[in-house]
């Protein structure tokens, strides 16, 4: 019941697997599901190792499953979990985006890999799984612009920079003695036991992490996505055209990313400067 319910829904994998989890919990802990009430559903999601966010989520994800298999007037549709104001999310500055790309060494492979990675997440925003779905065939090195499937299965767009498209074009010259015949991904592992096969989200996820330990700060995939929405908006960029890049379906994800842009960026903006110009 609960695959043919992720399955009609539509939902990204990322969101399937949150979803399955806690729904498996939620079904082998409640005897009768159609009599669960709005109070007994927040009992069951208010678990102080799973943090507001975590909670936020499986309460989305029982309401949703409640209302696909009792329909929309069942009691514990209505409970509800007040988000709480994330705490400052982790991003790279100008300067740490900078020396990450200055430490990547392209004459070899794995540094020309990286380097490309890198450039193009600070470019377009990718997430994770997105990024290690990008295609030679759906890449247009030309155009500076890529299509991939990204969350929620459907097709979206990116473009990205002249300079991105440099360092895309030495890896994809270096790919050619690492990938397999079959791998149709623009980025594939150069080592260890998966040498040639397509790039996996964890694999990515601990490449990024090194990254991160090389120049000594922490670093996960999604911090260029949030570093994206704060740089693109420090060098102008409206805010709406910041959210059809980075292919947010609203202007509030945007506004969260960027809520915690340094004071500093306002100097150019100071009246009395411009006054005086």
């Amino acid at each position: 019941m609960i695959e043919r319910f992720l399955i009609e829904q539509g939902y990204s994998k990322e969101t399937k697997d949150k979803y399955r989890r806690v729904l498996l919990e939620l079904i082998d802990t409640v005897e009768d599901l159609s009599a669960l009430d709005a109070v007994d559903l927040l009992a069951f999601v208010d678990r102080a190792e799973w943090g507001n966010s975590a909670q936020y989520v499986a309460l989305a994800g029982c309401k949703a499953f409640l209302r696909w298999r009792y329909g929309a007037y069942h009691p514990a549709l209505q409970a509800r979990l007040r988000r709480e104001k994330s705490k400052r999310q982790r991003r790279l500055s100008a300067d740490q985006a900078l020396r990450l790309l200055s430490s990547f060494d392209p004459s070899t492979p794995k540094g020309s890999r990286d380097l490309a990675i890198a450039s193009l997440a600070l470019d377009t925003g990718l997430r994770v799984s997105e990024l290690c779905r990008v295609t030679i065939a759906n890449t247009d090195l030309t155009r500076l612009q890529l299509q991939v499937i990204i969350k929620g299965g459907e097709w979206g767009g990116a473009v990205f920079s002249q300079q991105t498209a440099f360092y895309l074009s030495a890896w994809l010259d270096r790919r050619r003695a690492f990938a397999r015949a079959d791998v149709e991904t623009v980025f594939v592992s150069v080592g260890g036991t998966t040498v040639g096969k397509a790039l996996t989200r964890s694999g990515l996820q601990l490449t990024v992490k090194r990254w991160g330990e090389s120049i000594g700060i922490r670093l996960s995939p999604h911090d260029f996505r949030r570093t994206f929405a704060v740089l693109t908006t420090q060098n102008g960029a409206p805010s709406r055209v910041v959210q059809i890049a980075g292919r947010w379906s609203d202007i509030e994800k945007v506004e969260l990313y960027t809520r915690e842009l340094e004071q500093s960026a306002i100097t150019p903006y100071l009246p009395v400067s411009n006054l005086l110009r």
